[in-house]
């Protein structure tokens, strides 16, 4: 009796194993501990370098990597990638990661993203999925503050249409993420400082659209007018648009009165103003050229009155007293 009895605990503990186990496998495969960590952009092994197992060769990378061996890890990744018994192994994230980081970190920036793109096409799911996306985000930025790529031995050959496309790609695989929005307003700011204004207008539009509760709002709409008035053709043509930016900067104010004071948006609305009373002074005029004096004085009138401190209400005033006389004027 006393055995049969030591033995019912251990059937016990048996059968909860098997439930519990049966529960395991009708859920989702959960993948083991990893073998190393990424600390700070640093590979840290966990477990011993050797060329026995698969675990064991993506350790050596990483050592030669940290020992800064990065042609070895090219070297060593590459023949990893093209051995066919590796070739469903789950490790290979890890792999093209360090590939990418040796390319990366000889100053080969153009050939990491061979290896960058694989992982974020095939391997989605990954835990490198955000560590490669950041890697090309930096990679962007490198291009678009002067890197270059090869040519004839040389890096001569610019690369900001490069950058840019992936920046819109990161938008597309991360959508919503602080580095989408990073990538989003980088792309924009970088048509505005290249003077490309009806570009960067639809950018921080497109930004606008996408990110409305971005930190970004305030610069992208400031900045939107800005391009808008930069591109505006002139007081003959519809004021329209300036006026939808100017309720966007009076909106601005009400909802950022602190940032708006800091980026002077009252500053583009002074521009706004100003436009807005050149273009009464132009129908003033139009109306004296095709001899409608009474819409002529109605508008010159209008100018004295609405824009009394500008340039255009002095002009007005002269040629109100030119084309009418004194007893016409306000």
């Amino acid at each position: 009796m006393k055995r049969a009895a030591k033995k019912i605990p251990l059937l016990i503990m048996l059968l909860a194993v098997v439930i519990a186990g049966g529960k395991l496998s009708a859920g989702p495969v959960i993948r083991p501990t990893a073998h190393w960590l990424l600390k700070g952009g640093v590979w840290v092994p966990l477990v011993p370098a050797n060329k026995t197992t698969p675990e064991g060769r993506v350790a050596l990378m990483i050592r030669n990597f940290n020992n800064h061996h990065y042609g070895r890890v090219i070297d060593q990744s590459h023949s990893w990638l093209h051995n066919k018994a590796l070739k469903n192994n789950p490790l290979i994230p890890e792999v093209l990661l360090l590939q990418g980081d040796a390319f990366n970190a000889i100053g080969e920036k153009y050939a990491a993203l061979f290896p960058y793109e694989d992982l974020l096409d095939n391997f989605p799911s990954s835990d490198l999925y955000g560590p490669c996306l950041q890697r090309e985000y930096n990679i962007a930025q490198a291009f678009l503050h002067g890197y270059k790529r090869r040519f004839l031995g040389l890096r001569i050959l610019p690369v900001y249409g490069d950058a840019l496309r992936l920046l819109r790609r990161i938008q597309d695989r991360q959508r919503g993420s602080p580095l989408a929005e990073l990538s989003g307003i980088t792309v924009a700011d970088y048509y505005y400082k290249d003077g490309r204004f009806q570009r960067s207008f639809q950018s921080y539009s497109d930004f606008l659209r996408r990110y409305p509760y971005s930190q970004f709002v305030v610069k992208a709409t400031v900045r939107q007018c800005e391009a808008l008035l930069a591109t505006f053709r002139g007081v003959r043509f519809d004021m329209t648009p300036l006026h939808n930016a100017q309720a966007e900067l009076e909106t601005l104010q009400q909802e950022y009165p602190q940032q708006a004071v800091r980026i002077q948006a009252k500053a583009i609305e002074a521009r706004i103003y100003d436009i807005e009373g050149r273009k009464e002074l132009q129908i003033a005029r139009f109306y004296i050229r095709f001899s409608h004096p009474k819409s002529a004085e109605f508008y010159y009138k209008r100018v004295i009155a609405g824009w009394p401190d500008t340039i255009w209400a002095t002009k007005a005033r002269r040629e109100l007293i030119r084309h009418f006389g004194k007893e016409a004027s306000p």
